[in-house]
């Protein structure tokens, strides 16, 4: 049976850029330049190093195990743009062929919110495209097709994103330990496993009474941004204003950096976050569509955005800002709340 209502990839998107102004459609392209713009950071270099490891070590095909690298940082720190950029700009991650099979040696899996073994499964299987039927499998049955859809696509690492949710069902942490640990010492196929998440996260590593994940393991931590980086961030505002072709009008100072980081939480992934929303702020600013000039107050809305704050709690406009103090969700966005109200 043919589907009446089947249409071309994409048609619906290929019928907006058809009927948009030019004006939106100058704007859209600015806004994705600007959301493509990857910041360069300390921890890149460590990353990429960190990479470069692991597929040696898979490369020397001498492994008898693949081992974690761990990456643990605060939410908003940046965690998952900086392993995402890693992985992407390296060559061995592109997909390659075998026939016309389309494969890649890492498959990148956001970890579901409440994590135990069965869930994680599955997710892995959905992942890959496994057809999952509506027979109720059981969790040997679920992991035994891990292995075998692994192996089958040539899949040598798995990129665990959020790991912390293992913890949000305590009973089960060893369980999904002891499993992740299984994956590394399949004598048939090893797996390495990258994992991303909040600094508890680390208790999924230590979760196994004999420590045997923890001494196959290698963590990198993201840390706050100091007062040393001050001049990077602001040369940070200046570099991806100048990528939109904008420029900046207003003093780029000590003092309206320290607003800047401490709006951000001195989270080097939050900041950047605040930074482009403000430059957003300033492409859709009718007043600047000629000069384009990157104001203070596109500032003052771009954390308005970040956090859906009044006048009286935005950084950039009160006079005692540095009571201001809010939290990060675990999604890595700031609360409207402050601490302690």
């Amino acid at each position: 049976m043919t589907d009446a209502f089947a249409a071309p990839l994409n048609a619906g998107l290929e019928h907006i850029r058809a009927t948009v102004t030019d004006k939106v459609a100058e704007k859209s392209a600015l806004v994705r330049n600007l959301e493509e713009f990857h910041v360069s950071t300390r921890y890149d270099k460590l990353l990429t190093l960190e990479v470069d490891k692991l597929l040696a070590t898979i490369l020397s095909g001498s492994a008898v195990e693949g081992y974690a690298l761990a990456v643990v940082g605060k939410s908003g720190a940046g965690k998952t743009h900086a392993i995402n950029h890693a992985l992407d700009g390296n060559p061995a991650f592109k997909p390659f062929y075998v026939g016309v099979n389309e494969l890649q040696i890492c498959m990148r899996v956001r970890t579901p919110p409440v994590c135990n073994t069965k869930s994680l499964g599955v997710a892995i299987l959905q992942h890959v495209g496994y057809p999952l039927s509506r027979t109720k499998l059981n969790e040997i049955e679920i992991w035994r097709l891990v292995r075998e859809q692994l192996k089958r696509r040539e899949i040598r690492i798995i990129y665990l994103d959020e790991a912390q949710h293992v913890l949000k069902s305590k009973k089960n942490v060893m369980e999904v330990t002891d499993t992740i640990k299984s994956l590394m010492q399949d004598p048939t196929w090893p797996i390495w496993i990258i994992m991303s998440g909040i600094p508890q996260m680390l208790e999924v590593i230590e979760g196994d009474g004999d420590h045997q994940l923890a001494r196959r393991s290698r963590v990198v931590r993201i840390g706050d941004l100091e007062e040393k980086d001050f001049p990077t961030i602001l040369a940070i505002v200046n570099e991806i204003a100048s990528d939109v072709s904008f420029k900046v009008g207003f003093p780029l100072n000590k003092g309206f950096v320290r607003r800047m980081v401490h709006g951000g939480m001195s989270l080097q992934g939050m900041v950047i976050q605040l930074i482009k929303l403000s430059i957003e702020s300033a492409i859709w600013d009718p007043a600047e569509s000629q000069s384009r000039t990157l104001r203070y107050d596109h500032f003052v809305e771009g954390y308005r955005r970040l956090c859906d704050c009044d006048d009286d709690t935005n950084v950039f406009l009160a006079k005692e800002w540095q009571k201001i103090v809010r939290e990060v969700n675990e999604e890595g966005k700031l609360t409207t709340e402050l601490v302690g109200s």
